[in-house]
């Protein structure tokens, strides 16, 4: 179920501007990223800054997206954050309903396929919650189907809807 959702979720890796909060909205928004914020990030010791925001609760389920380079023919990456319910706590993922994942997409027109990496451990945190807007941290570690594995450290993000 929850690899499922995770997979739905993961919908086209949609970009915006590069790695700096100068967002080109109506690229975000023909993009499917119509909600606003900031979702941060060090991944394996790079920066990332999703700045194209998706935030969805269906069935009690919250998730928050962030992607960067939508604009542009540049790597694209994602980070999807999902929440078991909209209760403000700290879930460790890999032992509770809690899912997060890291999508990188190369700019290799040969190689388009969207690159996931599940996460296998770590904690996502849930620290505010209303009907407009959620915040929170993360940190895991993730792995992706050939074995090679990412760690994305110091995530915070900070969303309105």
């Amino acid at each position: 179920m929850r690899l499922a959702l995770l997979l739905a979720l993961l919908l086209p890796v949609a970009a915006c501007d590069t790695v700096t909060d100068a967002v080109d909205n109506a690229a975000c928004q023909a993009s499917g990223y119509a909600d606003g914020g900031t979702l941060r990030a060090t991944v394996s010791g790079d920066s990332f800054s999703g700045t194209c925001i998706r935030v969805q609760l269906q069935s009690g389920v919250l998730t928050v997206a962030g992607a960067d380079n939508v604009v542009s023919n540049n790597n694209q990456e994602l980070i999807t954050l999902t929440f078991p319910t909209t209760d403000t706590a700290s879930y460790t993922l890999g032992s509770s309903a809690a899912v997060a994942s890291f999508t990188r997409r190369t700019e290799d027109s040969s190689d388009q396929a969207n690159e996931v990496y599940a996460a296998t451990s770590g904690t996502v945190t849930l620290a505010e919650y209303s009907a407009t807007t959620a915040r929170g941290t993360f940190s895991f570690s993730a792995r992706n189907a050939a074995g090679t594995v990412v760690t994305v450290a110091s995530g915070t993000f900070d969303v309105t809807f």
